[in-house]
């Protein structure tokens, strides 16, 4: 090919292969954590994550620490969000977004802060939103709040859960170790215990343990996917409570999760490093991996940027599993699961997509 005459579209379908090749001759080579990981320790990179201790003697977050979060999420509309609207976005009113508020309990039944596991002092909450008066088991998303892999929180998240439990799911927002606090794999084994501890108690919440769904956004997405690409690769379980339940998940959506790169300071490890590649969805998908129905659901302004999903499509096709994979945008910038109106049409696809895969109500 004439190096002059390459196109736009050249170099993408180039980078495209490129990707796919590397990500599929790195699930070929041997891992040096086959038989596990190195226990998960702070990173030196990442913000330390305060916490304080009850009158049990159980560490949970602090409340400084809460509040924080929904400082960041707002300063990430005042600077990024809405720039990135009245460029990208010119035809929509910039000036009706805003962070998305706690909707009203009524019609719902609220558990918030419940434990649903210890490492040795420090306790682990999660939130639970069922529908109220309802009889039959219910089908369960999980949501996984994003941040970087070092900030905010799980509360961020709890707008969108309340918001999709009024539409006839029962949903949950957990908390994670962030790398401040412990670096990778700490946070996979936090949410397979969530689930585990769910499942474990479905009968009590009136849960479907067969219907278990789980998204998340940016780093959350990240970390949803693995959580349903690693079910049966014991490494990422993890020494936590409820083993003899299952962590598997039966769908996934990813909204603009990183799927082909992640920080350093989840890992304090390089690109291209045996323990980084671990992080990767697109590694674990192309080396043969469990793999659910998923969807991507990315931002349009960023739509070729393909380590957001397009590259994992492409890997997912390869393997012949095209069919279980669906990739769509939603006309919005990075974050549109925190902010109002935006939220809601993102949700308008997940009711549909867990809708399908998980249905609303069992008979």
């Amino acid at each position: 090919m004439n190096l002059q005459r390459i196109t736009k579209h050249h170099f993408i379908q180039l980078f495209a292969g490129l990707t796919l090749t590397c990500a599929t001759h790195l699930a070929a080579q041997e891992s040096p954590y086959a038989d596990g990981f190195p226990p998960p320790a702070p990173s030196p990179l990442a913000p330390k994550i305060g916490l304080v201790r009850n009158s049990q003697g159980l560490l949970f977050r602090s409340e400084k620490s809460y509040q924080e979060s929904p400082a960041h999420v707002q300063n990430h509309l005042d600077t990024v969000y809405l720039p990135r609207m009245r460029e990208h976005y010119p035809d929509q009113d910039a000036t009706v977004i805003k962070l998305a508020s706690r909707p009203s309990a009524d019609g719902l039944e609220t558990h918030e802060n419940l434990v649903y596991a210890r490492w040795g002092d420090r306790a682990m909450v999660l939130d639970l939103y069922l529908p109220s008066e309802n009889e039959e088991l219910l089908p369960l998303v999980i949501f996984v709040h994003g941040g970087g892999w070092i900030r905010t929180s799980h509360r961020d998240y709890r707008p969108a859960a309340m918001a999709l439990a009024k539409r006839g799911f029962a949903t949950a927002t957990v908390e994670y170790r962030l790398a401040g606090e412990a670096m990778f794999p700490a946070a996979i084994y936090d949410v397979k215990a969530a689930i585990r501890w769910l499942r474990a108690h479905a009968k009590k919440y009136h849960l479907d343990p067969n219907r278990f769904g789980i998204t998340g956004g940016s780093a959350g997405g990240n970390i949803a996917v693995l959580t349903a690409e690693t079910f049966g690769d014991s490494r990422f379980e993890g020494p936590a409570n409820h083993l003899d339940r299952s962590s598997e998940i039966q769908c996934v959506v990813s909204i603009y999760g990183a799927m082909g790169f992640t920080a350093k300071s989840w890992t304090d490890s390089e690109p291209g490093s045996h323990l980084r590649n671990e992080t990767l969805p697109d590694f674990h998908i192309a080396n043969g991996a469990h793999l659910p129905p998923i969807l991507f659901l990315n931002e349009w302004d960023r739509r070729e940027d393909r380590r957001w999903g397009v590259d994992t499509m492409d890997i997912i096709k390869k393997i012949g599993k095209k069919d279980l994979a669906e990739l769509t945008s939603l006309n919005a910038p990075h974050g549109f699961i925190l902010f109002s109106p935006h939220q809601a049409l993102a949700l308008d696809h997940l009711e549909r997509f867990f809708g399908k895969h998980l249905g609303q109500t069992s008979e």
